[in-house]
């Protein structure tokens, strides 16, 4: 029975300007023929019915229809564009949809655009039965006030401000799912090839222990049931008040249970999503990849560059594209309304934001979205996504597309230190830097003693002079350096400042 991967339906958008891979099963050693256009391509199956034809490259365009044939057998997929396609992963702030997002009634209502158009890529931990109705149920779908609402809000608002700016056919192949540690999207093999791979294998595998798959099955019934209890709290209070915000479910209905116990089918344990839902559509043809995570790896912040490296490089491989370009979210402020009350700040955000800096400062093709001046006070999951999809744009149009605009946020460049003041260089200003409101907030200096003090600046152009109450010769300089503060350092672009330090102490006080 001919049958093509579940990717590939009516709707779908293809990559411009890059061959196209298209697969599927036959019969054992059976023709197929695949047909684009005018484009032909026959290849013949191997011994299990897989085959793969991989159909030229072409230029923007609708209206198509992708036809595949072996003997009396043929599938056609029509309303085909041919435009560019995004790769959408990482954990609960790209899977947040639409609808969910900050006024996703009016988003949702305004999405219709026959160019912009995704790919659910069906949610299932384990490989199976219940996978195969999923894929067969699976579809592309045209954005649309009937579709959109559970589209990710991120890649909506970034293919939104992409077909804005180039005017073509945008496809999204949406790929996450909440509560994912960076380990769950790597193949097993892949993280075996470093140390912080292994650690995350060897963690998980204690967690589980000699736990059977039915204990595993029973653990999971109960945590349904305090779910379910915590969220009919949450929908019944939502009912109340539909703006309700989070520190005050928090507070009221409580904390949403979490973790999920360990266990062998679990979504959550290592290399399983990325056999279950990355590899079900690769190779399909894409220009990059966009992803937001890392808040399920802020207390293992130390391993998450290494982690980073693994999971771009066996994108890449498995894609075929060495110079895949790679955009990505560094983590906005974020803490809890218990540790904010009890004073505890131990700056695991902080120091996972400087991993991903150091990632879009070494590895080629990347680029890093700051978002130094969102989040939400006692919400894990801010709901304005529109600002992250707009900010992944421009560093797709500047560095993907080549468009000639500013795209990166303010970075230090230089500290110098003299006279009691610290002198803070920044490129890509724009020409300038502002603070918004009064005074510049988030800056701190520390001298011999390292005790950091809160510093007043004074903005000269595209630096920053710093003095602090209590800091006679300052030797160190951190800005935005807390997981949740105030941070209101931007440049002339409208970005916002990266968060930075200039000290190389741990979290602990101790030199690095």
């Amino acid at each position: 029975m001919l049958k093509s991967a579940a990717v590939f339906s009516d709707h779908m958008v293809l990559q411009c300007m890059k061959p196209i891979p298209v697969w599927g099963w036959a019969g054992a050693e059976k023709e197929v023929t695949a047909q684009l256009g005018e484009d032909t391509v026959t290849v013949r199956a191997d011994r299990t019915g897989y085959f793969m034809a991989v159909l030229p490259p072409r230029s923007v365009g609708r209206g198509y229809t992708l036809t595949l044939s072996s003997e009396n057998e043929t599938i056609r997929f029509t309303d085909v564009a041919i435009g560019e396609v995004w790769y959408a992963g990482g954990q609960s702030n790209m899977e947040l949809m639409l609808a969910e997002s900050w006024e996703g009634e009016r988003a949702v209502a305004e999405s219709g655009c026959e160019d912009i158009r995704f790919y659910m890529t069906p949610k299932c931990a384990v490989t199976g039965p219940e996978l195969e109705e999923a894929e067969a149920a699976s579809a592309w779908q045209v954005c649309g006030p009937e579709t959109s609402g559970v589209m990710s809000a991120v890649a909506y608002y970034f293919a939104r401000h992409l077909h804005a700016a180039r005017k073509v056919p945008v496809g999204i192949l949406c790929c996450a799912w909440g509560g994912t540690s960076i380990s769950c999207w790597m193949s097993e093999n892949q993280l075996q090839k470093t140390a912080a791979g292994m650690r995350y294998l060897e963690n998980y595998a204690a967690l589980v222990g000699d736990k059977t798959d039915a204990e595993y099955a029973a653990e999971m019934e109960a945590y349904w049931a305090d779910w379910n209890a915590w969220n009919d709290r949450v929908q019944a209070r939502r009912r109340r008040e539909p703006g309700v915000t989070w520190e005050v479910l928090n507070e009221e209905c409580g904390l949403c249970p979490w973790p999920q116990p360990a266990g062998r089918q679990s979504p959550f344990r290592p290399a399983g999503l990325y056999s279950t839902m990355t590899e079900r559509i690769c190779p399909y043809s894409i220009r990059g990849f966009l992803y937001y995570q890392g808040e399920e790896d802020e207390s293992r912040y130390a391993d998450y560059d290494w982690m980073v490296y693994s999971l771009i490089t066996e994108w890449r491989g498995a894609w075929g594209g060495r110079a895949l370009p790679f955009l990505f979210v560094q983590l906005p402020m974020y803490t809890a309304k218990a540790e904010w009350e009890a004073g505890i700040d131990d700056r695991h955000w902080a120091m996972l934001r400087d991993q991903q800096m150091k990632t879009a400062s070494t590895i080629r093709h990347t680029g890093l979205a700051v978002l130094t001046d969102c989040g939400e006070f006692d919400n894990i999951h801010p709901l304005d996504k529109e600002t992250v999809g707009r900010r992944l744009a421009l560093q797709a149009r500047a560095k993907v597309y080549g468009e000639d605009i500013c795209a990166d946020a303010p970075v230090m460049d230089k500290v110098t230190f003299a006279g009691g003041r610290a002198i803070v260089r920044f490129r890509h200003t724009g020409g300038c830097l502002k603070a918004a409101g009064e005074k510049i907030q988030g800056f701190e200096l520390a001298g011999s003693d390292c005790i950091f003090h809160p510093a007043k600046g004074q903005i000269e152009t595209d630096t920053v002079v710093l003095t602090a109450d209590g800091v006679q010769d300052p030797l160190y300089v951190r800005y935005a350096w807390h997981n949740y503060c105030r941070a209101n350092l931007f440049g002339c672009t409208g970005l916002p400042a990266a968060p930075f330090r200039t000290d190389r102490f741990s979290i602990e006080g101790k030199a690095q």
